[in-house]
């Protein structure tokens, strides 16, 4: 019996990297993205709830499928388990620059 795959996904969106988790991912939707299908989340049945984990499960409530543009992804793993979902920010040495200008900054 095949389980269904499980894939990681890092992509840069403002100055955060996100790190989710999705069921189906595909590049065949959109030129130029990456589609997602199927977020994952942890379902809170434990006592201690992970802020960074609600306010991801919050910020794509009702998404049914999410379109990243392919330059900000940085990496999709196809995984056996789950971990917690992520943000984290940017650091100003890091080799990766978003294409976009930054709020506040001059092109």
């Amino acid at each position: 019996m095949k389980t269904k795959s499980l894939y990681r996904i890092n992509y840069i969106t403002n100055a955060d990297v996100y790190e989710l988790y999705a069921q189906s991912v595909s590049s065949q939707d959109m030129l130029g993205f990456i589609t997602l299908s199927d977020l994952l989340f942890e379902v809170n049945t434990q006592v201690v709830i992970d802020p960074v984990e609600e306010r991801l499960k919050t910020e794509f409530e009702g998404v049914k499928t999410l379109h990243i543009p392919l330059h900000n992804v940085l990496k999709i793993e196809e995984v056996e388990q789950k971990q917690s979902c992520k943000i984290k920010a940017l650091k100003a040495h890091n080799n990766i620059t978003t294409l976009s200008p930054q709020p506040g900054t001059k092109p």
